[in-house]
C-alpha cells in the first residue's frame, strides 16, 4: 500500500498541467499544511550531510523538493534563456543528461524551457539520468513522462542508478544534438572526483553538445567550476558569469514564502565531436 507520501507525490504529479510550478507549489501547500509530518531542516540536513547524501525516502524527497526545488528549476532556465536559443536550428531529436538528477529538476526546467519557446513538440527527446538514489531516479522517471504528457513531447527515459564515477554513457542513438546538464551538484567532493573520466566521455559524445551548470557561488562549487574548466579545456565557447538572482520561494526554516536572493554561478560550453 502506497505511504501518505508516495500518494501526495503522485497527486503532485498529476496537477502539473503548466510546468514545474504546479508541481512546486502543489508540494509547498502540502508540506505547510501538514509539518507534523514534516522533516525539520537539522534532521535532513544532518541525515543527508547537507543534502549531499543519496536520499532515501520520500519524506526526505518531499523536504528536498520544498527547501530547494525552486532555486534550482530558476537557475537551470535563467542559464538557458542566457545562452542558448532553441528556436534557431530545431532538430528531430534531442539528447539531455541529467548527471546527479536528484528528482530531474534541471531536465524539467529544460522541458519547460522548450514550452515557452513554443519548439517542445518539434523535437523527440532522449532522456538520460543518472542518479545514486533509488527514491529519487523514480520520481524523476515519473515527473519528466508526466510532464511529457502535458506539452505532448515524445520522450524516452533511460534511468542510471549510480554514482556519477560509475556512469557510463551509451549513447548509441541518431541524435546528433546533447545538453549535458549539472544542476548543483559542483560543489560536492565525490562529483569533483567524478568530473574527469565524465569529461572524457562528454568529449566523445558525437555532434553538437552542449554543457550547463549551476550551482550557488559557495567556495567548495567554486573548486567544482574550477575542475570542470581545467578537465573541459576542449570546448570552442565557454560562458562563464555569476548573477544574483531573486525570487519568491517557500522558506522551510521560517514556514512561509518570502523574497530570496542568491548568487548563482552559472556556466555554459559547447563543443562538437565527431
Amino acid at each position: 500500500m502506497p505511504t501518505p507520501f508516495q500518494l501526495q507525490i503522485d497527486t503532485a504529479s498529476e496537477s502539473m498541467i503548466g510546468g514545474f510550478s504546479d508541481y512546486y507549489q502543489n508540494m509547498v501547500s502540502y508540506f505547510h499544511q501538514n509539518p507534523a509530518q514534516n522533516l525539520s531542516y537539522s534532521a535532513f540536513s544532518n541525515r543527508t550531510n547537507r543534502a549531499t547524501n543519496a536520499l532515501i525516502s520520500e519524506k526526505e524527497a518531499i523536504f528536498y523538493i520544498v527547501a530547494y526545488g525552486w532555486q534550482h528549476h530558476q537557475s537551470m532556465q535563467h542559464l538557458l534563456a542566457e545562452t542558448i536559443d532553441v528556436t534557431s536550428e530545431i532538430q528531430e531529436s534531442l539528447r539531455v543528461i541529467d548527471y546527479g538528477c536528484g528528482q530531474g529538476v534541471a531536465t524539467l526546467a529544460f522541458m519547460d524551457y522548450l514550452a515557452q519557446k513554443g519548439v517542445a513538440q518539434q523535437s523527440a527527446l532522449e532522456v538520460h539520468l543518472i542518479e545514486p538514489s533509488k527514491v529519487s531516479l523514480d520520481i524523476a522517471k515519473r515527473l519528466i513522462e508526466r510532464l511529457a504528457e502535458v506539452y505532448g513531447m515524445q520522450v524516452s527515459v533511460h534511468c542510471q542508478q549510480c554514482t556519477l564515477d560509475d556512469a557510463v554513457l551509451r549513447l548509441d542513438s541518431e541524435c546528433r544534438e546533447t545538453f549535458h546538464l549539472l544542476s548543483n551538484i559542483v560543489d560536492i567532493e565525490t562529483v569533483q572526483n567524478a568530473l574527469p573520466s565524465l569529461a572524457k566521455q562528454m568529449q566523445s559524445c558525437a555532434g553538437k553538445n552542449f554543457l550547463l551548470a549551476t550551482c550557488p557561488k559557495y567556495l567548495q562549487a567554486q573548486a567544482g567550476f574550477h575542475i570542470l574548466r581545467q578537465e573541459m579545456s576542449f570546448a570552442d565557447i565557454c560562458h562563464d558569469e555569476c548573477w544574483d538572482m531573486t525570487y519568491q520561494m517557500y522558506r522551510v526554516t521560517q514556514a512561509c514564502w518570502n523574497e530570496y536572493t542568491s548568487t548563482q554561478r552559472m556556466l555554459m560550453m559547447d563543443w562538437t565531436s565527431s
